[in-house]
């Protein structure tokens, strides 16, 4: 058995090291292989009579266009036996299925990041060109809602692009529910037993130093051991604290933005606008004052930050408090979510829908940051029972990550202002907070600096404001029951009918085109 990805590929002690340039001669030598995305295009693979099947498993992270590339690397007739998610698992930009849609979103982000900046650095960024490439932006736009609309029916998809491929269908016999069982399980434990041994060999690599780790990131060629040693020193630098296998794990699963977004809400809020406007002057610099929309969004996090804040995030956040959703202040977290619903979209990625109660719409925020409301139990009368819900402060070394990252950033700022050649000044507002405790509001010290915080915040959330008030308008204008088409028509096989996705005040569904008005 051989196996292709972009480690083996990469891995001098790899069989599979440098194999691309001469598929052809190796992979007779082996009858069974298994490859990664890495055999996705720009390879030909023109052996006959040697492999009986193609097998593919798609769990909607590749676009569409790349399945299908996959498939088509063996260039023989055989059998291709494939399973394919429903839905796809991600989306460009917002998720919106219109060009429309995707512009709009990552100009109205660019407008807000930039007016929130603006106001929170004290610092004029009209500078920066926001029109960079409106062509390429255009294209993205296109290619992006393209690739949106196939992960909303990604099986879909894959099958009616196989079959403008001249592929034949055939669908496979269902499996007996205790035998596929049985091998689900098998398969989850040889997947968990080998993972655990690879974040135990990622704690276990020993410590090296920062010159070490610049040399392994500029190699491309890396044996197993040193691609550990580098994975270490990474998360090593990272979190600022001993790596353990459970750190390695949380790190694979998404924790580090996660993590990133609570420090800043709470103990790192004073060295937020420092950050974000470091970054933006970063690459107006490198784009000679221009900057590429996606990129420069995905990097600004004050936006974020601010919206959390608005929605009163923090309050959920005290031990032992039981929640409802007919509490007041829950309640008031639904009316303000709804209200900021686009923004919520368009800055966190998060759908809201008038369909959720306040309680889930707190465990999406909630999960932004890695934390939840635990399920207490029910409370009151059998027909009318209400689920309870309180916050339980999660035991995962988030608390000394945080001291170290204060720490460093504390250090860092106070280098970066006292230059005293030109004497320079900071004008940074300074929080109550201390390393010791993570804050759950934020509140300003008592000093002559406090109305002028107050000020700002007041400004940075009228920009808010002012960045979804057109979408606002659009639905007290037009009311919630009119829906805008986010998409062109399509013909689903399985119910014999057309349908388009529309976005209406609540959500965007899917929705039979009969009885659409067009105006």
């Amino acid at each position: 058995m051989l196996r292709i990805d972009s480690e083996s590929v990469a891995d001098p002690s790899h069989a599979a090291f440098g194999c691309i340039a001469h598929l052809n001669e190796i992979l007779t030598q082996y009858d069974l292989v298994i490859a990664s995305p890495s055999l996705e295009t720009g390879v030909s693979i023109d052996i006959r009579g040697h492999f009986d099947d193609v097998w593919g498993i798609f769990q909607g992270v590749q676009p569409v266009n790349s399945v299908r590339q996959m498939l088509a690397r063996v260039r023989e007739t055989v059998d291709r036996n494939i399973w394919v998610r429903e839905w796809g698992m991600s989306v460009v930009g917002n998720g919106s299925t219109t060009i429309g849609g995707l512009l709009r979103s990552q100009h109205v982000a660019t407008q807000a990041n930039i007016a929130l900046l603006s106001a929170a650095d004290n610092a004029d960024l009209s500078y920066i060109d926001q029109n960079f490439q409106p062509e390429s932006l255009q294209t993205w736009g296109k290619r992006g809602s393209v690739i949106n609309v196939e992960m909303r029916r990604y099986r879909e998809s894959v099958l009616a692009g196989l079959v403008e491929d001249g592929y034949i269908i055939i669908d496979a016999d269902d499996v007996d529910d205790d035998e596929s069982g049985a091998v689900i399980e098998s398969v989850k434990a040889a997947s968990q037993e080998l993972y655990t041994a690879e974040c135990q060999a990622i704690a276990d690599s020993p410590t090296i130093s920062d010159a070490e780790l610049k040399k392994l990131q500029d190699t491309r060629a890396k044996t197993k051991t040193e691609r550990h040693q580098q994975r270490k020193a990474e998360l090593s630098r990272r979190y600022e604290v001993e790596v353990t296998p459970d750190l390695v794990e949380k790190d694979d699963d998404g924790w580090y933005p996660q993590l990133r977004m609570h420090y800043y809400l709470t103990l790192g809020r004073e060295f937020l606008t420092n950050r974000d406007a470091k970054r933006a002057k970063a690459q107006a610099e490198a784009g000679n004052n221009a900057i590429w929309k996606p990129d420069f969004n995905k990097g600004q996090l004050l936006t974020a930050v601010l919206l959390l804040e608005r929605l009163n995030l923090l309050q959920l956040l005290t031990s032992g408090e039981r929640l409802r959703s007919s509490d007041e202040a829950m309640q008031e977290l639904k009316k303000a979510a709804m209200k900021n619903r686009y923004l919520i979209k368009t800055c966190l990625n998060v759908t809201i829908s008038e369909k959720f109660t306040p309680i889930a719409i707190a465990q999406k925020l909630l999960a932004k940051i890695d934390l939840k409301l635990d399920y207490v139990g029910r409370l009151g009368k059998r027909e009318n029972r209400e689920c309870v819900y309180q916050f339980v402060a999660p035991d995962d070394q988030r608390d000394s990550i945080f001291r170290q990252w204060f720490n460093r950033d504390e250090v860092f700022l106070s280098e970066s202002v006292s230059v005293t050649n030109n004497n320079i000044s900071t004008t940074t507002p300074v929080i109550d907070t201390t390393p010791q405790d993570i804050p759950q509001t934020l509140t300003p010290v008592e000093s002559s600096t406090v109305q002028g915080w107050k000020g700002l915040k007041l400004k940075m959330r009228l920009g808010l404001d002012s960045a979804g008030q057109f979408y606002q308008q659009l639905v007290s204008t037009i009311g919630e029951a009119v829906g805008v088409a986010d998409g062109e028509p399509y013909w689903n096989a399985y119910l014999g009918q057309w349908q388009v996705w529309v976005n209406f005040a609540d959500e965007c569904r899917s929705v039979v085109c009969d009885w659409l008005v067009v105006v």
